[in-house]
């Protein structure tokens, strides 16, 4: 799926559209198909709260999983999200939710998760459906058609049995751990890609070669850590956007710089001044290289209108994907396990 919809200068992530528009699908399958029951209303109100409370769990679980750094830096949490834990969290705390609300309205707990699961079937079959429609991912044509048939059966058989929903669930667990472990999960750049590939800044490029100088005083080069996955990420000290994603970029580089990876924090100097960038670095405590870009050549070079970006590079020197918007530890994890 294409990363980034520009309304304006305003990027907008096409995954939080496409998850927007396939929750509004599900919504409305589920409305026709429950819309001569006496209690429609209550049960979307119910399922409607239920998404709400998994939301602001996943939200703010953040703060329950990194208080000190809540503390420190309390912005961090209009930012950031508890991750895969906080969704595991969100669950928890949605299902617990939907066990109380049904127990005091006197509703049929077995209806209201029937059509729960009703709904995320709907909801992934489309999702995954504007994957596909997308990149044409034999992963995510086969995904969707997965939670489409799923869909379909839950739909007209329009009933719920405890037995029948865990088998279903299972297969499903069955399913994504057969597609993730397949050469079908993904794609990998091969030798013909990279070296067919020219200079540029849309993903599958050539990244662009600067050479800078950091805040020590040191010239560094991109094209020297050929072999290491490389964040080049754009900031600015007066963003606080950026402010918010360093101490995440601090625990990342600590708990992989000796790995093959490196962090180029590129500071657009010419909208800043080196004085508050080498104040700023020693306040947060930077522990990768901080370059200057006085000129603003490497900011043009990589066309960049919102900050922070970063561009994350593979080991061959390829774009693998760009990412605008403050990073989160579990990110810049998964951006480095996909370059690899």
């Amino acid at each position: 799926m294409t990363d980034y919809l520009t309304i304006g200068s305003f990027p907008v992530k096409m995954v939080w559209l496409a998850i927007l528009g396939s929750a509004l699908i599900a919504y409305g399958i589920l409305f026709v198909k429950i819309r001569k029951e006496p209690d429609k209303k209550q049960l979307l109100d119910v399922l409607s709260n239920a998404v709400g409370i998994f939301l602001l769990v996943w939200k703010f679980s953040y703060a329950v999983l990194h208080p000190l750094l809540i503390i420190k830096h309390p912005t961090s949490i209009l930012y950031f999200n508890g991750g895969e834990t906080g969704i595991v969290l969100g669950i928890i705390g949605s299902i617990l939710y939907i066990l109380g609300a049904a127990s005091k309205r006197e509703l049929d707990k077995s209806r209201l998760f029937y059509i729960g699961i009703l709904g995320l079937t709907l909801y992934f079959a489309a999702y995954y459906g504007a994957h596909f429609a997308s990149t044409t991912l034999l992963a995510d044509g086969l995904t969707s058609l997965f939670f489409l048939i799923l869909s379909i059966y839950l739909y007209t058989k329009g009933s719920f049995e405890i037995r029948k929903t865990v088998l279903s669930m299972l297969v499903t667990a069955l399913f994504f751990s057969v597609l993730t472990n397949s050469p079908l999960g993904g794609q990998k750049t091969n030798k013909e890609a990279v070296e067919a590939a020219s200079y540029g800044i849309k993903k599958g490029d050539r990244a662009p070669n600067f050479e800078l100088k950091t805040i020590e005083g040191e010239t560094v080069k991109l094209s020297d850590l050929k072999g290491k996955v490389v964040f080049v990420n754009l900031w600015a000290t007066w963003c606080p956007p950026c402010r918010a994603e360093m101490p995440e970029m601090v625990r990342f580089y600590r708990d992989h710089s000796s790995k093959k990876v490196e962090i180029f924090a590129v500071n657009l100097t010419d909208s800043d001044s080196e004085k508050e960038v080498k104040k700023f670095a020693q306040s947060y405590k930077l522990n990768f290289p901080v370059l200057l870009d006085p000129d603003g050549k490497v900011g043009n070079t990589y066309k960049t209108v919102t900050i922070p970006t970063t561009f994350i590079i593979n080991k061959k020197g390829i774009i693998e994907q760009k990412h605008i918007g403050p990073m989160s530890y579990d990110m810049m994890e998964e951006f480095y396990k996909n370059a690899q």
